[in-house]
């Protein structure tokens, strides 16, 4: 059985190349994924962990979209333009990707695997590959230093969903993401605006 961090004992090569190719092809399939989350963020100082859960979309082309329901409610849009976030009384508010460097690089390497693009995601990150069964895991290490600061790596899990990601901060900190009731889109048509009317009323 292959751990996380396991995989950062097995670069790409040749012989790989081709699962992870049709891995990201697979993802880049579908206009849309949607499903619940689960975030566990762990800050060593404090020894302590903290969780929310959810919904989220991820929308090709268009972004990623996070609704937290626990412990608070907040609304979260992601894509090339920067971070749109609602609050509970549905205050607006436009985040610099500067308030919060890993959720936004986090977002950005999100939306670049599911283009489907491997020679992008190579051309940004040192990606390692392994497979196990069914299940294949991909490790990310950005190649710019300004970014490990940031982010050190990223590690992804999926069979034909991804299922979970664990990313780890430039202080050694993780965040898990763990991903469930998955529902595939070949193809979805809406308005971008009222993604969050649409989500609130799930």
């Amino acid at each position: 059985m292959i751990t996380g961090a396991a995989v950062f004992d097995h670069p790409v090569k040749m012989e790989s190349q081709k699962e992870l190719t049709g891995f990201l092809s697979e993802m880049a399939s579908y206009e849309m994924i949607e499903g619940n989350f689960k975030q566990t963020k762990t800050i060593k100082k404090l020894n302590r962990d903290f969780v929310s859960t959810g919904k989220f979309i991820i929308w090709n082309g268009v972004g990623i979209f996070w609704m937290t329901q626990k412990p608070f409610e907040s609304f979260l849009q992601v894509n090339d333009k920067g971070i749109v976030q609602i609050d509970a009384k549905g205050n607006k508010k436009e985040i610099s990707t500067k308030e919060n460097p890993v959720f936004a690089e986090f977002s950005k390497t999100i939306q670049s695997v599911f283009s489907g693009n491997a020679k992008e995601v190579e051309k940004n990150f040192d990606v390692y590959f392994e497979k196990s069964g069914k299940n294949m895991i991909i490790g990310l290490v950005p190649r710019e230093a300004a970014v490990r600061t940031v982010i050190a790596n990223l590690v992804m899990e999926g069979s034909k969903n991804l299922e979970k990601i664990t990313i780890t901060d430039g202080d050694g900190n993780p965040v898990v993401y763990e991903f469930s009731n998955h529902v595939l889109h070949k193809e979805f048509k809406m308005d971008p605006l009222y993604i969050y009317e649409n989500m609130k009323g799930k």
